[in-house]
């Protein structure tokens, strides 16, 4: 498969099965994310790659319990809904929507690294143009893993769940307090690739017209 139709082809995998992933697809996947671009060379990332069966089953628990925190955050309660009620609704669809992370046979953390190489940055809108950097420096390798992980067959989706219970992630993998995650990703191969959005998804996705301005804001294609 090639670059363009891995592109294309690329969706968010959340049933996996068990097979395992060889350790030279792995370690091809591992190499091409790490071409991605990247700051005056600093680098300032790592993958950690999680495939010891106890660690990875842990991680899958807590990606799951951390989905459950999330996903009321992220839907609205259904009408007439107690704040309790939505929660537990939170916690139930992430038990079932991710209910095969605990048999997918690898997991990639992205980590942010701080190297410490701009120390007279400017400051930026956030607060920490160099951390800005190196978080959109861990996107890029995020999007080279998850496009060479499609061209394989293999399914990878960026999780965020892991904000929702940090402390638990940091102890379980021995991160120190310097090192950050901001995305994490189960790799394995997909029950099926999915062809096209859920429907809800796919009555709010903007058509990619209206997201193109030429020459100036306010000049959408559409």
């Amino acid at each position: 498969m090639d670059a363009l139709e891995a592109i294309r082809k690329r969706r968010s995998v959340r049933r996996f099965t068990d097979r395992p992933v060889s350790d030279e697809d792995l370690d091809e996947i591992l190499r091409l994310a790490l071409l991605a671009p990247t700051g005056g060379m600093q680098q300032a990332w790592s993958l950690l790659v999680v495939r010891d069966r106890e660690r990875r089953v842990a991680l899958a628990d807590l990606i799951v319990k951390g989905g459950g925190m999330y996903f009321p955050v992220a839907r609205p309660p259904a009408e007439g809904a107690t704040p309790e009620a939505h929660a537990a609704w939170g916690r139930a669809y992430a038990a079932d929507v991710l209910g095969t992370y605990a048999r997918v046979p690898v997991w990639i953390v992205g980590l942010r690294v701080p190297r410490h190489a701009y120390p007279d940055a400017p400051t930026a809108p956030s607060g920490d143009w160099e951390r800005d950097a190196d978080v959109l420096s861990v996107g890029f390798m995020f999007e080279n893993l998850m496009v060479a992980a499609r061209a394989k067959g293999l399914g990878t989706v960026p999780t965020v769940f892991q904000w929702f219970v940090e402390d638990e992630l940091r102890a379980l993998l021995d991160l120190p307090p310097e090192i950050e995650a901001p995305l994490v990703t189960p790799l394995g191969y997909p029950e099926e690739f999915p062809t096209g959005l859920p429907p809800a998804l796919a009555a709010i996705r903007r058509p990619w017209p209206t997201l193109v301005h030429d020459e100036r804001w306010g000049a959408p294609r559409a």
